[in-house]
């Protein structure tokens, strides 16, 4: 495969700068002291042409009391400077990474489900804390270089100006180790990405392992998982390992070349101060100093620049999630819900999850009239749940269309169509806090005996009343601190409390006991009256009142009509029924 030619423009360090654009005034301000700081440490080495002729030489006593005190100032000058630029540099570099982090974290809540169902969740953290912490390093790094740089730049004047053979031999030899050195940090930032490639797989490995710890307790695979924890950590130590010897060629080159520099100058430079009167033994110690003052921040220009390729893949990760796309993009003419009658057509609706699987929906059409509760059965990955994880987009479809009200979902601002839906989803998704703010979770303008309302609706006020500390109970991370049943009660709860327009329950009631199924069911009949209703079940009891059922097969319609119709009918819904409850029906009312 050919090396890609990097496009400066649209480069992560372009993109870096962009960001640190917004804050130039602070920029130029640390340019201009680095700037100070780079002057004051050249001066020694122009200084000591003077005290090498006019001092040691000519014993002039008001000459070395001019230099002792230039050597002072500059040293008082140079430690102000650098004391404020370390300051200025470091909060400045701290901006701008906030800034950045703050648009991943704003750009992740964007995307659609599509991105997160293909990209791990340590992945994901490995990038917006890993690799975007390391985008201070990054600045923090710049702002070090940059006054070495210019110590360098000031220096390299200073040598042309006290000889120009001398300062073309140096020009010489400095641009062979240049090029050894570039070819280097090449391979060290190819490795680098490899490296926090594989950091990011050891995140997600880690994530995954732990948040499946009861599973894989329950199968007694530690010594699995500790075994694969091993082998992807020994791939990031040996990764390293090469990152590091590749960085360990770059300390002999630079001492071979600096000292074989420093001989030639100093042959070249004393015979001319031997046979050449117009060059002085100042003009010689002058320039070593100089050449000398140079080296040092030329290596920590090379040593920064080698620890700043090892780095840079993480601006390049982290620039790779901005750039991500989310597939659901809402309009720039979005309108508003207006209080639309909730019917829900379904036209020929075409999808699936990526390009090479077959359609997960496949020309599919229905219609779900204001105040129906319409149901969703069928065997697992038959496309129910899809079907209704569509209707919020938070996927998009391919073909067809789906309306609310006669208007398309792709017109309506998503927030206003998603503050019109409530979901109950199968797997209770509880945040950490308290009861009461879980409750409370996305809904606006609700007064306190509302959210007790909805959790009595629920079936959640007497469980939660029998903990010491109420409704201020904690759940704990995910919730879990709590029973399953006693999270999906608090979900619906969280459901009602929303009061929309259109419910999609996705198995409800699937972690409560019998009782507390009863109870809630009564609920949730209650509330969907006057409202669009969506219900995902398993167990065909809580559904036999629906309106609508409808029979999914391999992402398609199989059968569609009320549970009488289809028992009548005698097809897959009757089969389902039949291996439920026996060939005895009873009729459910």
């Amino acid at each position: 495969m050919k090396n890609k030619k990097i496009d400066v423009k649209n480069s992560s360090l372009k993109k870096m700068f962009d960001y640190g654009m917004h804050y130039k005034y602070r920029f130029v301000l640390i340019v201009l002291l680095s700037l100070v700081v780079s002057i004051t440490k050249a001066l020694p080495a122009f200084l000591s042409k003077y005290l090498m002729d006019d001092v040691l030489i000519a014993k002039d006593l008001n000459m070395l009391k001019v230099v002792s005190g230039g050597l002072i100032a500059a040293t008082v000058i140079k430690g102000l400077a650098m004391y404020y630029k370390e300051i200025y540099s470091s909060y400045t570099t701290r901006l701008v990474v906030r800034d950045i982090q703050q648009d991943i974290y704003r750009h992740l809540h964007k995307l659609s489900h599509s991105y997160f169902d293909k990209t791990p969740q340590g992945e994901i953290m490995a990038r917006l804390s890993g690799d975007s912490s390391n985008l201070g390093k990054i600045g923090f790094m710049a702002f070090q270089i940059l006054p070495e740089f210019l110590t360098v730049l000031v220096l390299l004047i200073g040598l042309f100006r006290i000889d120009l053979i001398l300062a073309l031999m140096t020009l010489v030899l400095l641009p062979g180790m240049m090029m050894a050195i570039k070819k280097i940090l090449k391979k060290i930032k190819k490795t680098a990405r490899k490296r926090q490639d594989q950091r990011g797989e050891l995140n997600s490995l880690i994530q995954e392992s732990l948040s499946g710890i009861r599973v894989v307790k329950a199968f007694a695979t530690e010594e699995e998982e500790i075994r694969k924890y091993e082998d992807k950590n020994m791939e990031v130590l040996n990764t390293e390992y090469r990152n590091k010897k590749i960085e360990a060629r770059i300390s002999p080159i630079n001492e071979v070349v600096t000292t074989a520099l420093t001989v030639a100058v100093l042959l070249y430079g004393g015979h001319k101060v031997i046979t050449d009167s117009s060059f002085t033994a100042g003009d010689l110690v002058s320039f070593l100093t100089a050449l000398g003052l140079m080296f040092e921040p030329l290596k920590k220009v090379i040593k920064r620049g080698s620890e700043l390729m090892s780095i840079l893949p993480s601006a390049d990760r982290v620039m790779e999630l901005l750039d991500e796309v989310s597939e659901v993009i809402e309009k720039e003419d979005a309108i508003e819900y207006n209080n639309l009658k909730p019917e829900i057509e379904f036209n020929k609706i075409k999808f699936k999850y990526g390009k090479d699987l077959d359609y997960a929906i496949n020309n599919v059409s229905f219609k779900g009239k204001a105040g129906e509760i319409v149901a969703f059965v069928g065997r697992s990955g038959s496309g129910k749940t899809t079907m209704v994880n569509l209707i919020p987009r938070f996927y998009e479809i391919e073909s067809g269309s789906i309306t609310i009200g006669g208007t398309d979902i792709k017109d309506f601002k998503l927030k206003a169509l998603r503050d019109h839906i409530g979901i109950v989803p199968q797997e209770t998704f509880l945040f950490s806090g308290s009861i009461y703010s879980n409750i409370l979770y996305g809904a606006r303008d609700v007064t306190h005996e509302e959210v007790i309302n909805a959790a009595k609706m629920a079936n959640a006020h007497n469980f939660i009343e029998e903990f010491e500390n109420g409704y201020d109970t904690e759940v704990g991370e995910r919730g879990t601190l709590l029973s399953g049943g006693q999270k999906q009660r608090i979900a619906i709860a969280r459901a009602l409390l929303k009061n929309p327009e259109i419910m999609i329950l996705d198995e409800a009631t699937s972690a409560l006991d019998t009782e507390s199924e009863r109870l809630v069911q009564d609920a949730l009949e209650n509330l969907m009256v006057g409202r669009t209703t969506f219900v995902i079940a398993h167990r065909l009891s809580t559904i036999v009142n629906a309106d609508k059922i409808i029979v999914m097969e391999k992402g398609e319609i199989a059968e569609i009509g009320s549970h009488d119709e289809l028992i009548t009918h005698g097809g897959i819904y009757k089969k389902l029924y039949e291996t439920q409850f026996g060939e005895e029906e009873t009729e459910i009312k």
